[in-house]
């Protein structure tokens, strides 16, 4: 990639087992501003805004960017990526499939009410409950039972042992909501306000508009340096970049990479870029035609322009998708090497080729072609631009393919409710670095349905059973050999297209200061992450 990382070995306190994530760069956590330096208050803007606060409902990366400033989890990621303290002052592995969090005192909710076990054990329960209908389900999915073992000790019992499952305090799937809060129907709306444990507090809030918080004299951590945000959606990126320009906004996430140079050129703005660990890809549905067959799927791969791509929307910024993986979230299961020589050698490659992609259709079923129409976000800031050059590529082929442009929230609500799904484009960030992390969302028959990221519906016994190894067993070998089965088996069936791992910006006025920006700005309490002014 453009931007490289190194890596580094995190032993998690307390654990017998080693976690391993990557360096997002050179940032560092600053120290908390002086009362003089204050600040009153920012307005940034979003490219959208959800439709409602309560994550279950809402599992998006704009909606992390405002609730991570309000909830915390258990445990936090450091600005290295790796796992730290939050609620839990420590917390240790007992057995391989008991996890217990001692919980740090004087934690208190945006109402000034106590932070109790209970709360962390009915969220983490509503999450597990069917009848919740949680978009963060699957990441309980190996969770048996969660009690409260002391007033500040919160017990977690594994089915079976599960690497990835001590990430999850850490992330959205892990943000503590107040237990009472929890059966409320209307909670994430105007009425009902989503209290958290954070630096900040919802005050306002109009859906898919704009959302106002302000920061609490009660915090347990450091003293807030901003007073107020107030977070505005501006769905259109000309627009965004004319609000920067008259002053109106202090900064945005998503930019895409295509046009820093614009945001550079405004002169009084910082560009700061990270790795994003995130992918493009476009997933297809094996349970229906037209991509129940093979060959259309092939078709499909053969017909993306990955390199042109990059060339055009990332300014070089990113890499050309070979696999669902970017190389750099195998961390600790295969060194970067290895991992682009297991890359280069699996078969077919799907490059650029729209010869082969018209073989691969004659041979189908539907050898004249088809049509199909493809919603995309607006939002996103390369969606849209991805899609013109891959329907233009599948037309010359004979697949009569259609952009339906839409707004975030729909878009995501279709595509995770599994309505009709056809054929889709999807951008996903990683909740935390480990390789078993995106197969296991995509490639894993347990998440091809309602409230599951398995957008292609794929379904493969041998890949659910070396998922189980990889997700199971904490030795790097055991689950490098298990994940090379599953990419091997998802390129074959072409489960999904990958298409790129972009790098990730950020534009601030450049009167203030955020360090910390990282690959997981919308999983951390940004505000709070060296952000002042210069």
């Amino acid at each position: 990639m453009a931007i490289g990382l190194t890596r580094r070995r995190i032993l998690v306190a307390g654990m017998t087992h080693a976690a391993f994530v990557s360096i997002a760069g050179t940032f560092a956590i600053a120290p908390s501003a002086k009362a003089d330096e204050q600040i009153e208050s920012i307005t940034w803007a979003l490219p959208s805004i959800p439709e409602t606060l309560f994550i279950p409902r809402a599992w998006m990366t704009y909606t992390g960017a405002v609730m991570s400033l309000v909830q915390e989890g258990p445990l936090s990621f450091g600005d290295d990526l790796a796992l730290g303290p939050a609620l839990a002052d420590r917390w240790e592995e007992v057995n391989p499939t008991t996890i217990k969090y001692h919980l740090r005192g004087g934690v208190k909710f945006g109402d000034g009410s106590p932070l109790t076990a209970d709360d962390i054990v009915a969220t983490f329960k509503y999450h597990m409950s069917p009848d919740s209908g949680s978009q963060l389900a699957s990441f309980y999915n190996s969770v048996a039972t969660v009690e409260a073992t002391a007033p500040d000790e919160v017990t977690v019992k594994l089915k079976a042992p599960n690497v990835q499952f001590a990430f999850t305090p850490a992330h959205m799937a892990g943000f503590v909501f107040k237990k009472e809060q929890l059966a409320d129907k209307n909670i994430g709306t105007p009425e009902v306000l989503p209290l958290g444990t954070g630096a900040y507090k919802l005050v306002e809030f109009v859906p898919a508009d704009h959302v106002l918080l302000e920061a609490r004299d009660d915090y347990w951590g450091p003293k807030p340096v901003v007073k107020r945000i107030n977070f505005q959606a501006i769905p259109d990126r000309p627009a965004r970049l004319l609000a920067m320009q008259q002053g109106e906004i202090d900064g945005t996430f998503d930019l895409a990479i295509s046009d820093i140079d614009q945001w550079k050129a405004l002169g009084n703005v910082d560009v700061v870029t990270a790795p994003s660990l995130g992918v493009y890809l476009l997933t297809l549905d094996h349970s229906a035609p037209p991509f129940d067959d093979i060959h259309v799927r092939r078709a499909v791969a053969y017909s993306v322009d990955r390199k042109g791509l990059i060339k055009a929307l990332l300014k070089g910024n990113g890499e050309a998708a070979t696999a669902l993986n970017p190389p750099e979230i195998w961390s600790g299961v295969l060194s970067p090497d290895e991992v682009r020589a297991f890359y280069a050698a699996l078969l077919p490659n799907y490059a650029f080729d729209l010869k082969k992609a018209k073989a691969e259709l004659a041979q189908s079923s539907h050898p004249d072609g088809f049509d199909v129409t493809i919603p995309a976000s607006t939002a996103d800031p390369y969606m849209v631009n991805i899609l013109q050059s891959v329907t233009e590529n599948l037309k010359q082929i004979g697949i009569r393919a259609h952009i339906r442009e839409t707004d975030n929230n729909t878009w995501f609500t279709n595509y995770i409710n599994h309505d009709k799904l056809g054929m889709q484009i999807m951008a996903y960030y990683p909740d935390f670095a480990d390789a078993a992390n995106y197969p296991s969302l995509f490639f894993s028959s347990a998440n091809a349905k309602k409230d599951g990221m398995n957008g292609s519906n794929f379904n493969n016994p041998e890949v659910d059973a070396e998922l189980k190894i990889a997700n199971e067993n904490a030795d790097p070998k055991a689950r490098a050999e298990a994940l090379k089965k599953v990419f091997k088996i998802a390129n074959e069936e072409v489960a999904v297209v990958p298409i790129f791992w972009p790098a990730s910006a950020m534009a601030i006025n450049n009167k203030y200061k955020l360090t910390g920006y990282t690959a997981f700005w919308y999983n951390i309490p940004w505000a709070m992450r060296g952000f002042g002014l210069r």
